[in-house]
């Protein structure tokens, strides 16, 4: 048994790629279908806006994730939007699918991405991505670099719009993912 287990430690130092761990503030996805790998956030940035003109306690939301994509060898960055709300729809509705520009104020600073006409391949359908646990979810995909990442990441004041929706009232930080984001950027080799 002892030996059994001294040639298993062996292998595992012989062989350091099997036994790497995703960097800090990430992990790892295989997409088994198009065999493309996605490294993520490990936590997300999660805005919301309060609806008491609707009912108590209820609030609309946007979930922000760092995906970078690898297609064999070929890295792209993303940040995948959920919008998701706890109001009734049929008191508010969600918004339309193909119309989700995304505006972020950061420090003074306000950033525009325009939403891509569909998801990468290997990025959609990914449950593992932070879906949120809620029937009506509106994902949107964004392309991205690691400077603007890296911005967000280490922005003091900031909150979100989606312009294209009826209430055009901004998302406020809900849950703060911004130091998984920061450690998201430098292991992926971001400015630092």
């Amino acid at each position: 048994m002892k030996m059994r287990r001294g040639f298993l430690l062996c292998l595992l130092l012989l062989c350091p790629g099997c036994a790497q761990l995703p960097p800090a503030g990430s992990r790892t996805i295989l997409d088994p279908q198009s065999g493309n790998t996605l490294l993520l956030v490990t936590q997300p940035l999660v805005f919301a806006r309060e609806r008491m003109d609707v009912a108590a306690y209820a609030r609309d939301y946007v979930t922000l994730v760092a995906v970078e994509l690898d297609a064999a060898g070929h890295y792209s960055d993303y940040l995948l939007v959920y919008r998701w709300s706890t109001v009734d729809k049929r008191m508010s509705p969600l918004p339309q699918a193909g119309k989700g520009e995304l505006r972020i104020e950061a420090d003074g600073r306000t950033i525009v991405l325009p939403a891509l006409a569909q998801l990468p391949v290997g990025v959609a359908g990914q449950g593992a991505l932070h879906y949120p646990p809620h029937a009506d979810v509106i994902t949107y995909g964004y392309q991205i670099d690691l400077g603007t990442l890296r911005f967000i990441a280490l922005s003091r004041h900031i909150l979100v719009r989606l312009p294209q929706e009826s209430l055009d009232l901004p998302f406020s930080l809900w849950r703060d993912g911004r130091a998984s984001l920061a450690q998201f950027v430098r292991a992926e080799g971001g400015p630092q």
